[in-house]
């Protein structure tokens, strides 16, 4: 039995919106504007799309089209048997980059099994391999390393570039991070 892209995309939208979802157009720093957790900037074709003039149950579909197709299935969510650790990656994935999150999750898994995996941001047979052999007896672990590679790369990148990173906004990521994702 694989994971679940609707309770993965809920637990997403719960992060990147209120409950229930507004669908309000935000401003991001540098101009760029934001609703459901899609970013203009990062996705361009959603302001030609209409993205953040379209009605909410549009919008809603069209940002669940864009997790799915583009966060969800380059996970390799459908092929993991964790909605735990699935939740978890594909969140981290939408809000920091599928390359990102995935050497997160790599780098976890190497700190409970070896040999190691290439921490390549790839995730690729063995990727998933790794992952649903872990979720087996260890998927609390997995869960746990996670979060603290997750810690260390927002608290790095801060540190990295402290002039383009705010201290509320690793603040928030860190947050966001320590949220579990529902059972």
């Amino acid at each position: 039995m694989g994971s679940s892209c609707e309770k993965a995309w809920l637990f997403t939208l719960s992060n990147e919106d209120s409950t229930p979802p507004t669908g309000r157009v935000t401003r991001e720093p540098g101009g760029a504007m934001a609703r459901l957790g899609v970013n203009s900037a990062a996705w361009p074709e959603a302001v030609s799309d209409g993205f953040y003039s379209m009605r909410l149950a549009d919008a809603l579909q069209y940002a669940e089209d864009l997790f799915k197709y583009h966060y969800w299935s380059a996970i390799c969510g459908y092929s993991l048997v964790s909605n735990l650790i699935a939740a978890k990656w594909s969140d981290l994935a939408y809000n920091g980059g599928v390359k990102e999150s995935t050497l997160l999750v790599q780098r976890a898994a190497n700190t409970l099994a070896s040999p190691a995996l290439a921490t390549d941001g790839i995730c690729g047979d063995a990727t998933v391999a790794r992952v649903n052999m872990l979720c087996g007896d260890h998927e609390e672990a997995l869960y746990d390393a996670i979060i603290a590679q997750g810690v260390t790369f927002y608290e790095d990148l801060r540190a990295e570039r402290p002039e383009e990173y705010s201290a509320e906004l690793e603040a928030a990521w860190l947050s966001r991070l320590r949220i579990r994702p529902p059972a």
